[in-house]
């Protein structure tokens, strides 16, 4: 009879007709093939024994094992499995983790498990088992009973069970929720040294989406959470493993909000806080539209204003308002303590128009500041004080990038594809040696119908506009200039209309409503060949 068909018999429920034929086959032919027949049908046995010959039918799989099939990690697991059924409290043990995994009692029995373990009556062989029921009991047991808890985390890590594992992965998920629940009873950074970081699993960095469309952070994120909060609340240095998984963890998720948040953390618990100013600067200068990257960096600052300026940039970076929320609240409670209480109350009602707009409930930070202003008049808006206080923040993060003459030549709006119907502007600018396109430029605060011909200070990162204001003052570039004359319109080759106006070209878009023979006053700029072009009519 072949392999196969003896596979088949033995699937099929006709055990002893194929052990037969196993048997049969294994005398004639020895190899490892007629081996594996004949151990998996000795397995099969093995689960409908009453036990008394279980010795016996190991010892054969064991042989088996050893002469034919070793290193075979499926019947390693299947022999391991065949002696734990020899140890007392075998089945008890095996009942009971399955019920608990079907949301049985798991505690009940965890206690009656422990008894034996500490009486030395619980082979470690059974460990593992007794690790998943320790892990359905954490499970059981309320997120407030802080201590019983602990004492079944410190019980699963003394099991010294192999590690990385799902299991594993599993507690320490538990120890997080211990850690957000009652952070002031648990030291996660204390765990984690006896847990170790180097068995983090490849699947404990997977973010998980919810049927809404929702992402949902990963273990890994979860992790670096706690172990942040931990280092700034204790005032403790960060350890180098734990510094290189934040690293790694930015490289991972480049959209995450939060992770440069415990890059700085972790730089500043090792005293680098400079270190961290100039990796946030950075960072804005990449993404000076990122809110959260302004916000995070006023944690960081202890001048009042330069932190009101910072909250001020990260509210006028163009975030739709139900995103900003936690921002007005620092905003305001910063105000309030300067003394401007009236620009204090317009962000608290800021705040909660767009929280009950959204149907969502106030915080109770929220009352307590805005109680004692009940009798205060809120300013119209705060767009002044804005003005005023981001001037500066940018002072404090552009400072060491120099200032660029820029005049804006064109626009241009095209289709938004994340929001459909929505036009995205983009201005094109040119300064002496390049051209530059800034795509939504009232993020920056600028005025959406500003002409063509506009001068600009900018900063720039990358060939990136990062920071621009109108120019105020006169202007002394030798790439622009004005010129005046009378305008002897001509056509050219393919019918345009086109005037030179000293020594500069003037096109047809610009000669609409000019006549010939007219006096006109334009502005033109030198291109990269050396020639002169208009850019606007001054007048005419």
């Amino acid at each position: 009879m072949t392999i196969k068909e003896i596979t088949t018999l033995r699937k099929a429920g006709h055990l002893q007709e194929a052990l037969t034929a196993a048997e049969n086959e294994f005398a004639n032919h020895s190899n490892n093939y007629t081996a594996g027949a004949l151990f998996w049908c000795l397995n099969d046995v093995l689960k409908q024994q009453s036990g008394e010959d279980d010795g016996a039918t190991i010892e054969r799989m064991h042989a088996l094992y050893n002469d034919f099939c070793n290193g075979d990690e499926f019947m390693q697991k299947a022999i391991a499995t065949a002696e734990r059924r020899r140890l007392p409290h075998y089945q008890e043990i095996k009942d009971a983790v399955e019920n608990a995994k079907n949301g049985g009692d798991a505690i009940t029995w965890h206690h009656k498990m422990s008894e034996w373990y500490h009486e030395g009556n619980l082979g470690e062989k059974l460990y593992p088992d007794f690790g998943w029921l320790i892990y359905y009991a954490l499970k059981q047991t309320n997120l407030g009973e802080t201590q019983n808890r602990k004492i079944l985390l410190n019980q699963y890590l003394k099991l010294n069970l192999p590690r990385p594992s799902i299991l594993h992965s599993l507690i320490l998920g538990e120890a997080i929720k211990i850690e957000q629940t009652t952070p002031l009873q648990f030291r996660i950074r204390d765990f984690i040294r006896i847990w170790g970081l180097e068995n983090l699993r490849t699947e404990d960095w997977e973010q998980y989406k919810t049927n809404e469309g929702h992402t949902l952070p990963s273990l890994v994120e979860k992790l670096i959470g706690v172990y942040a909060k931990e280092l700034k609340t204790d005032g403790i240095k960060s350890p180098d493993d734990f510094s290189n998984l934040v690293d790694n963890a930015l490289t991972k998720y480049p959209k995450s909000q939060n992770m440069p948040y415990f890059k700085a953390t972790v730089l500043i618990s090792q005293g680098k806080k400079e270190e961290a100013l100039d990796y946030y600067k950075n960072l804005i200068l990449q993404y000076p539209s990122k809110f959260y990257l302004w916000n995070q960096t006023a944690e960081l600052i202890e001048d009042y204003d330069t932190k009101i300026g910072l909250l001020c940039k990260a509210l006028t970076c163009g975030t739709e308002d139900e995103f900003l929320g936690g921002v007005r609240l620092r905003l305001a409670s910063l105000l309030n303590q300067k003394g401007l209480k009236e620009n204090a109350k317009y962000e608290l009602e800021k705040y909660r128009e767009t929280y009950q707009k959204q149907g969502w409930n106030l915080k109770p930070n929220f009352r307590e500041m805005y109680n004692p202003l009940l009798t205060v008049s809120a300013v119209a808006d705060n767009k002044a004080l804005y003005a005023e206080f981001a001037a500066k923040a940018e002072e404090f993060i552009y400072s060491s990038l120099p200032t660029t003459m820029a005049v804006k030549v064109a626009e241009t709006q095209n289709a938004d594809k994340n929001h459909p119907g929505r036009k995205i502007t983009t201005w094109i600018f040119r300064s002496k040696n390049d051209t530059i396109r800034l795509k939504k430029p009232t993020k920056f605060g600028l005025h959406k119908h500003s002409a063509n011909g506009t001068f600009f200070d900018i900063k720039l990162q990358d060939n990136k506009i990062v920071w621009i204001k109108p120019h105020v003052g006169s202007i002394n570039e030798s790439w622009i200039k004005e010129g005046s004359g009378i305008a002897s319109i001509r056509t050219d080759r393919n019918g345009k209309k086109y005037t030179i106006i000293s020594d500069s070209y003037v096109g047809e878009h610009l000669l609409k409503g000019i006549n010939d023979g007219q006096q006109i006053k334009i502005l033109a700029l030198q291109q990269n060949d050396g020639r002169w072009a208009a850019i606007k009519i001054l007048q005419s």
